[in-house]
């Protein structure tokens, strides 16, 4: 087995997977421009990580790898979550599709909890809490029937807003399903790096299994 080019596959895979989990880090930054573009870079990439491993067959023989690999990926396949997942990238690839909406729950909300919040640069319209980017804030009239938002962080005591994806399927463990886009990606990630320290476990060597030159004098 070429251990050298296992080692470059395996790599090209980890980089790939940091790349997902950028995307997740951006999605839970809370800026609501970009939460579209940290959950589809999570999707896309974390994807992509079981393509790239799949080119260790042609690395380490189609026997040894499918003896290792083809009941991990029965594992997978029989997972709600890892499963979900894989039609989630294939909506979004094939048809621009992002099952997700927006969960809202307000804890104490009134008059004079709006006081406390930031302010905008000029006095607004109104205020909204969970719009389709999670985000809340203030609406400014810009006049001409113009308005923008101005977002703001909102305390937890008086309200909390999360993503959600609302095709979970019915099989999809009870534990999970109230579980927020953030979690459930970050658990999804979990089990993809779990697949590549297997493979690492699989086909690199140990230190200890390395070959070693002994210079004899």
């Amino acid at each position: 087995m070429d251990t050298e080019s296992a080692a470059l596959a395996i790599n090209r895979a980890e980089q790939v997977l940091d790349t997902a989990y950028f995307g997740l880090k951006i999605l839970e930054s809370g800026d609501p421009s970009e939460r579209s573009a940290g959950l589809r870079n999570v999707l896309v990439f974390g994807r992509s990580v079981t393509f790239i491993i799949q080119n260790l067959k042609s690395i380490v023989g189609e026997d040894r790898f499918n003896a290792w690999y083809s009941p991990l990926q029965e594992k997978m396949r029989s997972d709600p979550l890892m499963r979900y997942f894989v039609d989630a990238r294939n909506n979004l690839e094939k048809q621009g599709r992002l099952d997700v909406s927006v969960s809202a729950t307000i804890h104490n909300f009134n008059s004079n909890d709006l006081a406390k919040l930031e302010k905008p640069p000029f006095q607004p319209s109104s205020f909204f809490m969970g719009d389709s980017t999670v985000g809340s804030g203030w609406i400014m009239d810009l006049g001409g029937g113009e308005s923008i938002k101005y977002y703001i962080n909102i305390p937890r005591s008086m309200g909390e807003v999360k993503q959600v994806f609302h095709s979970l399927p019915d099989n999809m463990p009870a534990e999970l399903k109230g579980l927020g886009v953030e979690e459930l990606l970050s658990i999804y990630l979990g089990k993809l790096k779990e697949l590549l320290v297997a493979a690492k476990k699989e086909f690199l060597l140990s230190p200890k299994e390395r070959p070693y030159l002994r210079l004899v004098k």
